[in-house]
């Protein structure tokens, strides 16, 4: 009867806390590394193997040192460089509009102390402190603090404050303090790199300019280091890359930090590698430094575009936006999803129930329908749920009867369409759907094949929409013929997708499916 309560002897088990061992599709297969990363690393052992020793430099360079690199050509890249500022907090003077914003939001308030922290404030002085003072001695709620900052103007908006101190752009001026602080004439000769990244404020970015890159940058001491010395050692460096056709020109405009002669650009073809150079004695001597220093900087990027052929550095930066991917056919295949499927344990037992109804009626076209799925509709605390016939009938379980059913989609069809057992698979970057009878021909043309079918997407399609349907009773689908992923229940990545796109790849899924489902509850209005 519908107004009769269905009962029930057991109860949905409570959900178990996600152990590491259920996750462990999260932690299988292999991940692919950026290439500018794997460059960097590549790069790294490379040096430590020749005999460089690694360090680091500092990301924050005083002014005055790029003012000593660049000379009178200050003036020609100053705008090139990030000149770093901060917003500073004001001082608070007393105003009658600000205090009575307070005194309506906080009668309470102790303003003449609030007055007195404000006034103890000084450039050095940060908010985050700020806010901890009058919390603390004012003794009121952080979220009180909050509010009160927010109502003073000066606190809200504060004022920019300049320093002498830039974003790393030019490497070599990060070396000299490095350079000084390791000088030891007992420890010629002195090898050091740095794989470190770098910020150039570039007006227009291209395929050959970019805010952001990294650099191997170099630096040798010794007694009888000089430039020519020094391309022998970056020759080194290029023949270990395999890189051929390097050419080292002079530098049209060269720093003064550099002796007169010595700074050389590095091309690749066409294409600027990075730079090197003879460090100027004068700029060693103000250090104490009386011994030879080459410097070399390779830009990381540049090497991977003249090695790899990249047309354009940001393809190679941000390949998610600037390129199509260059993905191989199992990256493509692990890229096809399910679009719906089912969610609970009843779900998937259904899906695998429909799935091996149709492989079972295959072939025979005298079927008009099959039942695939036996049940009860049962409800507990925890909501409502379908349990097989048999799983039922061992719980002592009672219920709403429930049928699921595959019927004919078009006469003489039988329960399904040619094209319905059609399997996936991808070969040379093209998706492609083929009967199961073409397998061994697939394998042999080098195909991958997914382990996706078309009825497979159906099953789990129709079980999906079955959980949904469970309040309203009923539900069916029927797909007839098939043009694309989609109409099989699946999809591709987006990656995916544009790389077949932009290769001009197919995706060639079509054929008749014919195929249909029934849920039906005891009661409802389904077909």
């Amino acid at each position: 009867m519908a107004d009769e309560k269905i009962p029930t002897k057991i109860k949905t088990p409570k959900k178990e806390e996600l152990k590491v061992e259920d996750m462990v599709g999260y932690f299988s297969g292999k991940g692919h590394p950026h290439p500018i990363s794997e460059a960097v690393n590549n790069f790294r052992k490379m040096m430590l193997t020749i005999g460089f020793d690694e360090i680091q430099t500092d990301y924050f360079l005083p002014l005055k040192d790029i003012k000593q690199l660049t000379g009178d050509l200050y003036p020609a890249f100053m705008d090139s460089i990030y000149h770093l500022s901060w917003i500073g907090l004001d001082a608070v003077p007393p105003r009658k509009e600000v205090e009575m914003k307070l005194m309506n939001k906080f009668p309470d308030l102790d303003r003449a102390e609030l007055w007195n922290i404000l006034d103890s404030m000084d450039e050095d002085t940060s908010g985050e402190e700020l806010l901890k003072s009058i919390s603390q001695e004012l003794n009121i709620p952080l979220e009180d603090s909050i509010s009160i900052m927010n109502n003073i103007p000066e606190l809200r908006s504060g004022s920019m404050k300049k320093e002498d101190i830039t974003l790393r752009s030019f490497m070599p001026t990060s070396w000299i303090s490095t350079l000084e602080a390791t000088y030891d004439t007992n420890a010629f000769p002195i090898r050091l790199f740095t794989l470190a990244t770098s910020f150039r404020r570039e007006p227009n970015l291209d395929s050959s300019h970019i805010r952001t890159y990294n650099i191997l940058s170099v630096a040798v001491l010794d007694d009888d280091m000089d430039i020519e010395k020094g391309q022998k050692i970056l020759k080194r460096i290029f023949d270990t890359e395999e890189l051929s056709g390097i050419k080292f020109i002079e530098k049209p405009y060269p720093f003064p930090y550099f002796e007169k002669g010595t700074e050389l650009e590095i091309f690749g073809g066409d294409l600027e590698l990075g730079t090197c150079g003879m460090v100027s004695r004068e700029v060693l001597t103000e250090r104490g430094i009386n011994t030879p220093v080459f410097i070399a900087d390779i830009g990381v990027e540049r090497v991977l575009m003249y090695k790899h052929g990249y047309p354009d550095i940001r393809e190679l930066y941000f390949p998610q936006f600037f390129s199509a991917w260059n993905l191989k056919d199992d990256e493509i295949a692990s890229s096809i999803k399910y679009i719906r499927k089912p969610q609970t344990e009843f779900g998937k037992e259904i899906s695998s129930a429909i799935l091996k109804s149709y492989k079972e009626s295959r072939g025979d076209q005298k079927i008009k329908r099959k039942v695939a799925w036996k049940g009860y509709l049962v409800e507990s605390d925890y909501g409502k749920f379908l349990v097989s016939d048999e799983r039922a009938s061992d719980l002592e379980l009672k219920g709403v009867p429930v049928e699921i059913s595959i019927k004919e989609a078009a006469s003489g069809m039988g329960l399904s369409g040619p094209a319905a057992f059609n399997e996936i698979w991808v070969r040379d970057g093209n998706i492609i759907g083929a009967p199961p009878e073409m397998s061994d021909k697939m394998e042999e043309t080098g195909a991958f094949k997914t382990n996706k079918t078309f009825v497979k997407g159906f099953a789990k399609y129709a079980a999906w929409k079955i959980e949904k349907a469970l309040d309203r009773g009923h539900t069916g689908k029927k797909y007839e013929k098939v043009k694309d992923l989609e109409g099989i229940n699946m999809k591709m990545t987006s990656k995916a997708l544009q790389y077949i796109l932009s290769h001009k790849k197919k995706v060639d899924i079509q054929g008749p499916l014919y195929l249909k489902f029934l849920f039906k509850i005891n009661g409802s209005n389904g077909d």
